[in-house]
């Protein structure tokens, strides 16, 4: 039986509960029991550290409960639940002779990671998960750490010339072959990430939403860089109260990275007391809530995926959209409706619409059209 070798070193460096980290987590999660043997494989000071789907599943999931939004709280309790997997340390000749596939299921820049996988791509095939190709896209976004270019352009090229690349969106397979000019002929297949991780609202409780009248809360969920116009969605909510609109905004999601300035303006417009909120960190059930009490959820911007829209559709939350939303894209007429955000003037004009449409718009909702994450593993498993 094929046995696959899953590099989560990455996640363990850095966790953090991420869109990218949410999809390791659901592949040990749904991780087949009559399908390849599956093991997660993390460093170790005697060589490797192999978890099963079910060990890995538990590590995963930490940061998604953490209640905390300290990174050093996070890894401390990521640490103590590899601990307490009891996984099996192997040396790295042995897990060489034990593994004859290799996945790369996360984006990484550690010259550890990238050298493991091209040691791998020496001795086996290899299968990375594309996500996106939107540091060479929009450089603008990201600020990699001084002397780290080398690893960036080097994870990159192996996104280029992996044996097989399972893409998260039929957006992210295109801007790997035009970007970074991967050949055609090799594999290259689309599998896209689920929402059924979070229970769907009762469908009593979705049938009652408020009629399109009184306060109208809109939500945008995701970290506020730039690509996802988090101060154009401001200045159009200014727009619509300056309307005499009653609604409130609502941003989850954590600080800009790349660009200060931006933090510094949404933290201005909370200030101001315009309707406007800033959640920085929430927990799987915080946001849950938080999409549960919202009327309308806004995906503008680019994004190789957007999971929280399924999880906002999941909720009876219907979704408006504008830009590269490759989920809101599956879900258009299932939930998800297309606007002009094209400037903050059309963004306004089309929110107000939505508003007095609420209801309308959350009716059109099918929850059998939202991705599963079985479907999603399925996927990736079909190239191993």
């Amino acid at each position: 039986m094929t046995h696959v070798g899953i590099d989560i070193e990455q996640f363990t460096r850095d966790p953090y509960g991420s869109g990218i980290q949410r999809v390791l987590q659901y592949l040990a999660i749904q991780w087949p029991t009559d399908g390849p043997t599956g093991s997660f494989v993390l460093p170790h000071p005697d060589g490797h550290l192999l978890l099963t789907p079910e060990q890995a599943a538990a590590v995963l999931s930490v940061p998604f409960a953490a209640g905390t939004s300290d990174a050093g709280e996070i890894r401390a309790l990521v640490d103590a639940a590899i601990a307490q997997a009891q996984g099996t340390v192997v040396e790295p000749g042995t897990l060489l002779s034990m593994v004859d596939r290799w996945l790369l299921p996360e984006v990484s820049y550690l010259p550890s990671v990238l050298d493991r996988l091209e040691l791998m791509a020496e001795c086996m095939p290899v299968a990375m998960i594309g996500y996106d190709a939107l540091p060479m896209i929009e450089p603008a976004n990201y600020r990699f750490p001084p002397g780290t270019t080398a690893q960036v352009s080097q994870y990159f090229r192996m996104l280029a010339r992996a044996d097989a690349v399972v893409c998260i969106s039929e957006y992210s397979r295109t801007s790997i072959w035009d970007r970074l000019r991967r050949e055609r002929s090799a594999v290259t297949t689309v599998a896209h990430p689920g929402g059924d991780h979070i229970t769907p609202r009762p469908e009593e409780q979705r049938s009652k939403q408020p009629a399109d009248t009184g306060t109208c809360t809109f939500i945008k969920v995701g970290t506020l860089e730039a690509r996802k116009k988090p101060l154009e969605t401001i200045e159009a909510f200014r727009l619509l109260r300056e309307q005499g609109l009653d609604a409130q905004l609502v941003l989850l999601g954590r600080p800009s990275s790349s660009d200060p300035d931006i933090n510094h303006q949404v933290q201005v417009a909370v200030d101001a007391d315009i309707g406007v909120s800033w959640i920085h960190d929430a927990r799987d059930e915080e946001v849950l809530e938080h999409l549960r009490r919202a009327d309308v959820f806004i995906a503008i911007g680019t994004e190789g995926y957007g999971i929280p829209v399924l999880e906002a559709i999941c909720q009876g939350v219907p979704v408006v959209f504008d830009g590269i939303q490759p989920a809101a894209e599956l879900m258009t007429g299932a939930g998800a409706t297309r606007l002009d955000a094209s400037r903050p003037s059309t963004l306004a004009q089309s929110l107000h619409h939505a508003t007095e449409h609420r209801r309308e718009l959350a009716q059109q909702i099918d929850l059998t059209a939202i991705p599963t994450w079985r479907e999603f593993v399925r996927g990736v498993l079909a190239v191993l």
